[in-house]
């Protein structure tokens, strides 16, 4: 659905009482309004379940070299991603995908000799710094070849550029952040937020959450199964 900053400032406001049908908001309201709004989208793309595209981005890596920046104008020019959930590789000249593990920091503290060389990295550690607004990427082993990295990134929202421009939100988005610029808005007016608006904040915002869900295979340790069979959790059973 589209929408525009403007109407979904306009109808928080009406929500709050600060302004009635047919009224339009100051300049100043407007303005401030706006940036609250764009604070709150910012928000949003610090939890993983508002967003709902994760992009997948080929990048080919350079013989002897093990780190990468991400980020706007970055060696991987994308929007700097807040998470990196699953990467892939793909040998010079190939075309199958293969997985590459993400590594967790105490996971990449304990590869003793982070130099090593291969024909392609099968780790990387996604380091969230954000110097100059970017993040770097290490990849392990450092390959001598020419590898493309494939990298599975969640893309946010962005923030509103100005109050104009027309966007267009997949189902249940427009009237999350309707209701919950609202509840940004109440303290700055000093209003006492109707309890109905806060259920329908969070009512909202959790529809959006629970459509972006991607489920997962339980899994357990082959070491813990007798014979490397396949435990199931409902029955006890043990399969080989």
């Amino acid at each position: 659905m589209a929408s525009t900053a403007n109407a979904i400032i306009a109808r928080s406001l009406k929500l709050l009482g600060v302004v009635a049908s047919g009224e339009a908001a100051t300049a100043a309201e407007a303005t401030d309004a706006f940036d609250t709004l764009n604070d709150l989208v910012n928000s949003w793309a610090t939890e993983l379940l508002t967003i709902y595209v994760t992009a997948r981005t080929s990048y080919t890596l350079v013989a002897s070299t093990a780190t990468y920046t991400i980020g706007s104008a970055g060696t991987f020019n994308q929007a700097r991603p807040v998470w990196i959930p699953y990467a892939g590789v793909i040998e010079s000249g190939g075309t199958s995908e293969y997985p590459v593990e993400v590594l967790t920091l105490s996971q990449w503290a304990a590869i003793a000799i982070k130099t090593q060389t291969s024909t392609f990295p099968t780790k990387i550690y996604y380091d969230h710094a954000f110097a100059s607004s970017l993040g770097t990427i290490n990849v392990w082993p450092v390959p001598t070849t020419t590898p493309a990295l494939i990298l599975y990134t969640p893309t946010a929202l962005v923030v509103f550029a100005d109050r104009t421009t027309s966007y267009n939100f997949p189902p249940g988005y427009e009237r999350a952040l309707r209701y919950n610029l609202a509840i940004e808005l109440a303290p700055e007016y000093g209003i006492q937020l109707d309890p109905t608006i806060a259920m329908i904040a969070a009512e909202s915002k959790g529809n959006i959450k629970r459509a972006n869900i991607e489920p997962y295979d339980a899994r357990a340790d082959a070491a813990l199964l007798s014979g490397g069979g396949i435990f199931n959790f409902r029955t006890g059973d043990t399969r080989r």
